[in-house]
Order: C-alpha cells, then structure tokens, then sequence
C-alpha cells in the first residue's frame, strides 16, 4: 500500500472518530452524513474510495 492511500485512510479515520464524538450531544451527525452518501452518492465519495483502493 502506498503512503498517499495510508494518509488518506488515516485522515478519514480520524474525520469518523471526531464525527462519533460529536454525536454524543443532541445532533446524529454520522447518520446525517451517511444517509447522505447512500442517497445522492456525491463524485467525492467515489473519488476517494478509488483513492484509497489505488
């Protein structure tokens, strides 16, 4: 595995952890982001699953 797809792994890692501390007030920011993802699927999230999987 190459060092960009480790950062990048690395970066998301940690964006999913903050998320998950913040959900523990009044607002279910995972489960908003998620529903997200499946709804619309942005070109973003592509992108960066074919980023990481390079």
């Amino acid at each position: 595995m190459n060092t960009h797809a480790t950062f990048t792994r690395f970066k998301w890692f940690v964006i999913i952890l903050l998320l998950t501390i913040v959900e523990i007030g009044p607002f279910p920011l995972m489960g908003l982001t998620l529903l997200y993802i499946v709804a619309f699927r942005p070109r973003w999230f592509k992108a960066l699953v074919d980023q990481i999987y390079s």
